[in-house]
């Protein structure tokens, strides 16, 4: 039982011990917020708008 406690705790400290290790070999480059979108992006977001609204049928009167 106490080689399960050894895995167990081990593998949290490799998935730490990795994260830490790509951390400083890609010298926090790397960033998790959001980009500015490409004028593209953002025309084919307005085109999906307005074919959402050409093709709700379900605004009736009730």
């Amino acid at each position: 039982m106490h080689w399960m406690m050894w895995i167990f705790w081990g593998s949290f400290a490799a998935l730490f011990l990795g994260s830490y290790l790509v951390d400083v070999l890609t010298r926090r480059k790397y960033s998790l917020n959001r980009q500015e979108k490409t004028s593209n992006q953002n025309l084919a977001e307005a085109a999906a708008l307005r074919d959402v609204g050409r093709n709700n049928n379900q605004s009736g009167m009730f």
